[in-house]
């Protein structure tokens, strides 16, 4: 017969193997901040939340990019590092039916984008930070928090928008995506102009 201590030894192992084969990541942060970070931008959730952020973002910042009732493309980027099926599953995950890499041409011109910095998955919390762009040509950094339940996906509970402008997106292509594109990142120095505000709750 089993007893207490047995059960543990026989169940404990089998949930990690279930949990690893699941592809969760319980604490990762990407682009990586310390040696003992994960660094896995293609395991679940990371494209999912990359794209919803992206898509919540969107919706809350296009609305000044309306041009004769046509609404800009969300052209969005991604941190370095990122393979071309990542980017392409982000895309899907933004739910914008327009949405579509940045180019270099885009930064030459000057087009709107919409850009991820930091994913940060903290067990059933996550956070990305996203640059987006203002009418006025800066930028400015929001902050979309989820939270999941067991075994649910991440749901958008709050949207931060920090007023002080940040540099405009540096530009980067799939890791695996050859490219003859210059991706020198074209950024300026940005100056801020307010604090913060308190997030509102997703509804």
């Amino acid at each position: 017969m089993l007893n207490t201590e047995n059960i543990r030894r026989v169940c404990l192992p089998v949930l990690a193997l279930m949990l690893t084969l699941g592809g969760c990541t319980p604490y990762a942060t990407y682009p990586p901040v310390g040696q003992g970070e994960i660094a896995v931008p293609w395991m679940h959730p990371i494209p999912q939340v990359m794209g919803k952020a992206l898509g919540n973002t969107y919706q809350r910042t296009s609305d000044s990019f309306v041009s004769a009732g046509t609404p800009a493309d969300l052209v969005f980027s991604l941190p370095e590092g990122i393979t071309m099926g990542v980017w392409t599953r982000v895309g899907v995950d933004t739910g914008v039916e327009n949405a579509r890499m940045a180019t270099a041409e885009d930064l030459t011109n000057g087009t709107p984008i919409w850009s991820v910095e930091q994913v940060r998955i903290r067990n059933r919390r996550a956070e990305v930070d996203v640059i987006y762009p203002t009418p006025g040509g800066a930028y400015l950094r929001a902050t979309v928090i989820f939270e999941a339940d067991p075994f649910k996906a991440y749901q958008v509970s709050h949207f931060q928008r920090w007023r002080t402008e940040v540099d405009n997106p540096l530009f980067s292509l799939p890791v695996d995506l050859p490219s003859d594109e210059d991706d020198d990142g074209a950024s300026e120095d940005a100056v801020g102009v307010e604090t913060e505000t308190a997030p509102a709750v997703e509804e």
